[in-house]
């Protein structure tokens, strides 16, 4: 495709006009690795395609440029799903709150992009946002369950969280630390891999995650009661490797996964995503005791868990060590076909019906 340079003026209104795809709009992209941070990629316009003056670098920079395409992509859905409302659909009203699993901005078609064909959607999603973030004293999700137009038609909230609190990073004393390093020790040999998680710090973030979940289902259920809530546990991510075919433009390959727990003296690729998936299994069996819409025993009926863990074992699913790819209808695709899945047997035994 030819790609005419186009000045900052005419990139937004591009973006103004939310019938226009993001496919359209990503050749006028770029992104930022340094940056990025795990969960948050850092999105701009591409210099070399965006002409930017002066005063619209001075405008960028007051409107916060490192969030810029953060904030575009959730006016976009906004505008979408209210001009879907006005024009009289009855899809299924959903709110989603969530990650950059949920919201990967501009650049990849992610899981509620995917999904948001099939339903109405009102998302508050943001790449980089956190589970205290959205369960503290914000709760955006709150919004449109008293929303005494929406609300009434609210019949579920999708959720994603916890990824940063387990492969995400945080800030540190000498700059931005992987989590990784803080829940998993120092290679002893001989000993196997998952045997090295620091069991102690591991529980204490898992309670953690387990708490804020369990805040969103008894916040809905007290808001909007016959609503259901549909959080999810992350497929097994593949740390970057030897001829690794990925090659993500938002960061350095590696820096994610592979670097940190290198730096803990795992260099095996099969040791290091056998301490991913040890991590993520430990988050499925929490998020398993809540959600007891399809989880045995799960402590809330009205909670649903899409389990994506074995859903993406090919690295051609991957964009980078931790997104999936939205190529072929692979990767993203696939993410919100298991999350439709259960969506619709949420729907059908809601008493909202």
């Amino acid at each position: 495709m030819t790609v005419t340079s186009k000045s900052f003026d005419e990139l937004e209104a591009m973006l103004a006009d939310p019938e226009i795809p993001d496919a359209v709009i990503r050749p006028y992209l770029t992104a930022r690795p340094e940056d990025s941070r795990p969960f948050d990629p850092v999105v701009v316009p591409d210099p070399e395609q965006v002409v930017m003056r002066p005063l619209d670098q001075v405008r960028a920079q007051g409107l916060g440029f490192l969030d810029w395409a953060n904030r575009w992509s959730r006016w976009r859905r906004r505008k979408r799903f209210e001009r879907r409302l006005e024009a009289g659909e009855t899809a299924p009203v959903l709110v989603s709150e969530g990650d950059s699993w949920f919201q990967f901005p501009l650049l990849l078609d992610d899981t509620i992009d995917q999904l948001e064909p099939h339903y109405l959607i009102w998302s508050l999603d943001a790449a980089g946002d956190t589970l205290a973030n959205m369960t503290g004293s914000g709760r955006e999700y709150v919004e449109p369950l008293l929303d005494p137009t929406i609300g009434p038609r609210v019949r579920g909230l999708l959720f994603s969280a916890g990824g940063n609190d387990i492969i995400g990073s945080e800030p540190g004393p000498d700059g931005e630390r992987s989590v990784l390093e803080k829940l998993v020790r120092s290679r002893v040999p001989g000993k196997p891999a998952v045997a090295h998680l620091d069991e102690a710090e591991l529980d204490e973030r898992l309670s953690t995650i387990e708490a804020g979940y369990r805040q969103v289902l008894e916040t809905v259920a007290a808001i909007r009661p016959g609503a259901f809530v549909v959080g999810h546990v992350y497929a097994y991510a593949i740390p970057a490797f030897a001829g690794d075919p990925r090659d993500p433009m938002w960061t350095r390959h590696g820096r994610w996964l592979r670097d940190p727990l290198a730096r803990r003296g795992f260099e095996d690729p099969s040791e290091q995503r056998a301490i991913v998936r040890a991590l993520i299994d430990r988050l499925h069996e929490r998020l398993a005791r809540l959600m007891g819409g399809n989880c045995p025993g799960g402590a809330y009926p009205h909670g649903w868990l899409v389990d994506c863990r074995d859903l993406l074992d090919d690295v051609a699913e991957w964009a980078d060590e931790i997104h999936p790819t939205d190529r072929d209808g692979r990767g993203f695709a696939r993410v919100a076909a298991r999350f439709d899945a259960v969506i619709r047997r949420a729907l059908d035994a809601s008493p909202l019906g």
